[in-house]
């Protein structure tokens, strides 16, 4: 008989425990429980950040606990990029990479010239497999009439200048595919796979080799085998245009072999070897080596005149600020970034592309002050904002008319992206769109809040050196987000 009434009854305890904690809420609560939160266990010596705007207000009804506080975002740099490519670029914006020839191509078929592989920064160009975009090349070469090339296949990535890395990049993530460098010739998301074996706990993990294969590199093995399901704790270091790389960490034992992801050296130079092999192997043959726009600067050559005999287009803009955001792909970031340099002074370098955000919101009327963008997508510890500037800016950006292709790139709390694992059941889940932005003892979110009351608010919350651990950072940014929820 008592189990006819215990599911109902537990029902009804649920939802009436749901309702009381997603009570109505006053802006003065938000600030109180920001304020509550920076004095606990784990918080006490950090540098919490807070700022609320609501986004029908005037910016300076912004309202925050040290909201002017320049911090390090992280990741929710990002935010920046996206919300500034949104706006320059346009949603239905695309990379589009160039094929091209130069010399003549006499009736024999034979090409007395190079091939030109001209790139536009297009981050997802021949993202998992490089086959299927080189054979679209090679079709259109001999369409074109091309049958032997008595010349080089050329990578040319010219449009983001010969920087791959920011300057303020630590030299350890360099190396490693989340570091991977931002080439105006981007091609398989600019990384290779790493394997090794793993036989026994505290051996050494024998070097198996790359995929792809790189020719003329020299690697240093000194990985270890952690415990079983320690998860890899393998780091790469190499530098841009490199030769070496120097394996160093664990990876798990008991997994037969493990792999691992790097960073390649010099995209661009990849992408001209690679597709030059493919032409030899399709009855296509190349007689000169494969080489660079930059490679050719420094031997005081120049490219020829140019033909234009194919080009690919990315996916529209939108697909691609999707991906940037849910999955806080630093890569797609950094092509972003750039893109926006381009954009406004046709200057691809990181430099460039950040006078060109700074530029955009100031415009717009934010105080700048003591903002510093060291890169595109945060992985940057130069990188300096308050969290006053980052609600202002995301006010700014509602205005947008292609605000909903930005709005929906954000990760939603408790349900998609990196926000999935936060909030869950919780009277802030699918209420809070936001980017995350994570390093060591730093987590910061910034984003918008669809409240209760139906108004919409953008928000910025910032938590630098916490001393605890993650999980109770996390459950104490969660109860911020529950009283916004309320408003």
């Amino acid at each position: 008989m008592g189990n006819r009434w215990s599911r109902p009854l537990l029902v009804w305890l649920f939802c009436f425990s749901i309702a009381a904690t997603a009570k109505a809420s006053s802006v003065e609560e938000v600030i109180a429980e920001v304020e509550k939160i920076a004095g606990e266990s784990g918080l006490k010596t950090a540098l919490v950040g807070f700022c609320l705007v609501d986004l029908e207000a005037a910016p300076d009804s912004a309202v925050g606990f040290r909201m002017d506080s320049g911090l390090v975002p992280a990741s929710v740099m990002k935010v920046l990029t996206t919300a500034t490519a949104n706006e320059l670029l346009g949603p239905d914006g695309r990379f589009v990479t160039e094929l091209q020839t130069t010399g003549t191509l006499g009736e024999d078929g034979v090409l007395a010239g190079d091939v030109v592989i001209r790139g536009g920064g297009d981050p997802t160009l021949a993202a998992m497999d490089l086959t299927p975009t080189y054979a679209k090349w090679r079709s259109a070469l001999v369409e074109a009439g091309v049958k032997q090339v008595e010349g080089s296949v050329i990578g040319d990535a010219s449009i983001f200048g010969t920087v791959l890395t920011p300057d303020t990049w630590q030299w350890n993530d360099s190396g490693n595919y989340y570091g991977a460098g931002a080439s105006g010739l981007t091609v398989f998301q600019n990384l290779f796979y790493a394997t090794f074996r793993t036989p026994s706990v505290g051996a050494k993990a024998p070097f198996t080799g790359t995929n792809p294969p790189l020719p003329g590199h020299e690697f240093i093995n000194e990985m270890r085998v952690g415990a079983s399901g320690s998860g890899d704790n393998g780091y790469i270091y190499g530098d841009a245009y490199g030769r070496l790389f120097t394996f160093r960490g664990t990876v798990p034992a008991g997994s037969g072999s493990f792999t691992i992801k790097g960073a390649l050296p010099d995209p661009a130079f990849f992408c001209a070897r690679t597709f030059s092999e493919y032409l030899v192997a399709h009855g296509v043959p190349v007689t000169g080596a494969p080489t660079t726009d930059r490679l050719l600067v420094a031997a005081g050559k120049e490219i020829g005149a140019r033909k234009k005999i194919f080009e690919q287009s990315s996916a529209p803009l939108s697909e691609i600020l999707m991906t940037t955001n849910h999955k806080s792909d630093n890569l797609k970031a950094e092509c972003l970034h750039r893109a926006i340099g381009v954009k406004v002074s046709g200057v691809g370098t990181t430099e460039s592309a950040s006078e060109a955000v700074r530029a955009h919101w100031a415009g717009k009327g934010i105080d700048m002050t003591g903002f510093y963008m060291g890169d595109g997508c945060g992985l940057s510890r130069a990188n300096t904002v308050t969290p006053r500037q980052l609600a202002l800016m995301l006010q700014a950006a509602s205005e947008s008319p292609h605000f909903e292709s930005f709005r929906s790139s954000l990760p939603v709390a408790g349900r998609s992206g990196t926000l999935k694992s936060i909030g869950g059941g919780s009277p802030a889940e699918g209420r809070i769109r936001a980017k995350s932005g994570t390093m060591d003892r730093i987590r910061n979110y910034a984003g918008y809040v669809d409240a209760r009351s139906g108004k919409r608010y953008a928000f910025a919350l910032f938590v630098t050196n916490y001393t605890t651990d993650l999980a109770s950072v996390k459950s104490k940014i969660v109860r911020v987000w529950n009283v916004m929820a309320g408003l």
